[in-house]
């Protein structure tokens, strides 16, 4: 309920902050989620209110590119440069190079989301293969990958990630209810109904049944409340 009850900027800061001090994958998921799966302004806003809050910057702390920089969020997009993006892409995620160099950054960083939508489907239109796919054949021996593969989902069809998050957090002994939570709250005013579709298409079962299954009282109630009807 606190989580709920704050401004979404401030707790995304809040949420960033704990995650730098925290080691492993989930804690690297949350600063790709804010960096990513974020509105340009909205970004901002987090910026702001991290320095606020913490008397530092995000960008100071956290040095990547993907939170400093302002996408353009227009619909415009440049068959050209999709196709021409394409083939840089595929060359660092296939063709052996580090996933994260220089140019997959300021692809990845600074493009729009349309534009990076149609540089994702030119590449599957050439290589046969979504570039998050051959990104997930490679997470489990290459974090790097691992993060891109993550970072692609936020940007171009973030409903993916956050189904993920909800089903990894319930899975197997016990319950993840940071992650679980985070996902939830964050999501159901932006794209909750997506993220419920895809995970009904993903794991053949809804948010629903697996809240419920996996959780118990006010905390369940509270959480079925912002997931919604199904």
């Amino acid at each position: 309920m606190m989580l709920w009850a704050t401004n979404p900027a401030a707790r995304d800061a809040k949420l960033a902050h704990k995650a730098l001090k925290t080691k492993g994958d989930r804690a690297v998921w949350v600063l790709i989620e804010v960096a990513c799966a974020s509105t340009p302004d909205h970004l901002i806003a987090v910026r702001k209110a991290y320095c606020a809050a913490y008397s530092s910057s995000l960008e100071e702390d956290f040095l990547v590119r993907l939170v400093t920089s302002f996408r353009y969020s227009g619909e415009f997009i440049d068959d050209e440069v999709a196709r021409a993006e394409a083939t840089e892409l595929h060359k660092a995620v296939v063709a052996g190079k580090e996933p994260l160099h220089e140019d997959v950054v300021r692809i990845i960083s600074t493009r729009s989301k349309p534009q990076l939508k149609a540089t994702f489907e030119r590449y599957k239109q050439e290589h046969g293969e979504a570039i998050d796919e051959v990104l997930e054949e490679r997470r489990s021996s290459n974090q790097l990958a691992a993060m891109l593969k993550t970072a692609v989902w936020c940007l171009a069809s973030p409903e993916k990630h956050f189904a993920e998050v909800i089903r990894s957090s319930i899975v197997g002994l016990g319950t993840d209810e940071s992650s679980l939570t985070r996902a939830i709250v964050s999501r159901a005013e932006v794209d909750m109904k997506k993220v419920k579709e895809e995970y009904r298409a993903m794991y053949r079962k809804t948010v629903t049944h697996d809240v419920s299954d996996d959780t118990s009282g006010y905390y369940k109630d509270i959480l079925l409340t912002l997931v919604g009807p199904e």
